[in-house]
């Protein structure tokens, strides 16, 4: 392998991962690129000192112990608190099951890619016996549900096969009954797998939304009007989900599950002897599904929390840089939070409104800074860096500066943990934390646009 000696006026990097072949480097906004082969690879930007606190949630190491796979951050500073055991996805794109205080570091279920360390605001799943559908808690409807007779997402033979008993033009579901409230946006999945018929849907009998998936191609087939679904291949099942939100008034509280050979309605003739597998049924509050929670007899609550500590604070000058792909916001949730009071965020977001910044610096909270709040990006992910230095305040999101503000402060307020995507009262901004690092110093202008370049 070829050592390539990349160098700038400003940055310096040599590496020795690159393939032969003819180099062309290129430095734009203050980020190199190498174009080898006319494959391009970015160069991570050379700062002037190193991080006091960093972990990669991202580049991850993956091992198999010999009965499953563990997967550790680079490095890491930091504990983890959870109040119950939650899911995520791993290297091999099986549904696993962390235990209690233990991080959640998920994978791409198509690529195998590391994503990073998964953090999520507290839900509920509503549906009780989400793997048992042949428990009598569920109601059924011109079929058979015959339990365990197929592997499930997370490698276990859980999953039940669901098969036409009757071939008539009418339902083919199993059914939830459960209480909704009147207009509240829900949403309800369940992993599917082909095994004779094609489509599957779900259906809220509350307002009859419903959506058709098509188990061929991994599309949407058809939603109702007011509907929102998706399909996400996971495990090889697809797991399928819709969004939709209850009237003003509620006639009935039914959620149905089933197969249909019909790709514009839930109702169509199955044969005799045809169906597909389900597993993990889940409804839950909210516009957006969380990872998937199992239940028996009662309900259960994920509960995960990122606190990272160190003495490493600078009170005078710091730069605090995140990476993470967000899922959505519930109220006001801090991207990163701190130690002391609920307010003193080093930024924050608002699903209405968009980022901010709130700085306190004495003991008991008196606020010293406030951003005015910057209009929330339409971005899959994003790369955010605030800097604190003395008189000043900079904001600077996908490679641009968005902030820069002075402000009175001579000396910010100690801070001995960092609570990643989240606020102590608790509120949380879910999604996927890819990389955090802290500077006990005030990056230069060139180096917080290299760092937070997309």
């Amino acid at each position: 392998m070829t050592n390539f000696n990349i160098y700038s006026s400003k940055f310096g990097q040599s590496t020795d991962d690159l393939p032969e072949g003819e180099v062309n480097l290129y430095l734009t906004n203050e980020r190199i690129q190498a174009v080898i082969d006319s494959n391009t690879y970015n160069v991570e930007p050379h700062i002037s000192i190193e991080p006091t606190l960093s972990t990669q949630f991202g580049k991850s190491n993956t091992r198999y112990n010999g009965e499953e796979w563990i997967t550790e951050p680079v490095t890491d500073t930091y504990t983890v608190t959870g109040a119950s055991t939650a899911t995520y996805v791993d290297a091999t794109g099986k549904i696993r099951t962390a235990t209690v205080n233990k991080p959640r570091y998920t994978f791409d279920p198509a690529t195998g890619e590391s994503l990073g360390l998964l953090i999520e605001e507290q839900r509920t799943n509503l549906l009780t016996w989400s793997e048992e559908l042949d428990n009598a808690v569920w109601g059924k409807a011109n079929l058979t549900v015959t339990a365990n007779t197929t592997v499930a997402p997370d490698g276990t033979t859980t999953a039940d096969s669901v098969f036409s008993n009757l071939a008539t033009s009418s339902e083919h579901r199993v059914r939830a009954f459960l209480s909704m409230a009147v207009n509240t946006t829900y949403t309800a999945s369940i992993f599917v797998k082909k095994i004779t018929t094609r489509y599957a849907y779900i259906r809220d009998l509350t307002n009859d939304a419903f959506s058709v998936y098509d188990l061929y191609t991994g599309l949407v087939s058809r939603q109702a009007p007011g509907t929102v679904a998706s399909m996400e291949a996971i495990g090889g099942y697809y797991r399928i989900k819709m969004t939709f939100t209850t009237p003003s008034s509620i006639v009935n509280n039914l959620i149905d599950f089933g197969c249909t050979t019909r790709v514009d309605t839930f109702v169509s003739i199955v044969p005799i002897g045809e169906g597909v597998a389900l597993w993990g049924a889940q409804l839950e509050a909210g516009t957006t599904p969380s990872s998937y929670t199992p239940t028996q007899a009662s309900t259960f609550i994920p509960d995960s929390v990122i606190r990272f500590l160190g003495n490493e604070f600078n009170p005078n000058e710091s730069s605090f840089y995140i990476e993470y792909t967000p899922n959505k916001l519930t109220g006001v949730g801090a991207i990163l939070g701190t130690n002391s009071d609920n307010t003193n965020l080093i930024f924050h977001g608002d699903d209405s409104e968009g980022f901010g910044i709130d700085t306190r610096t004495v003991p008991g909270g008196m606020l010293t800074y406030s951003s005015p709040l910057i209009t929330r990006l339409d971005a899959p992910s994003f790369k955010i860096l605030s800097v604190l230095e003395q008189g000043r305040q900079r904001l600077f999101i996908n490679g641009d500066k968005v902030v820069d503000e002075t402000n009175t402060v001579t000396s910010y307020e100690t801070i001995s943990q960092i609570r990643i995507l989240r606020r102590t009262n608790g509120v949380i901004e879910t999604g996927i934390c890819k990389d955090f690092r802290y500077y006990p110093k005030a990056l230069s202008e060139s180096e917080c646009l290299a760092l937070t370049k997309l």
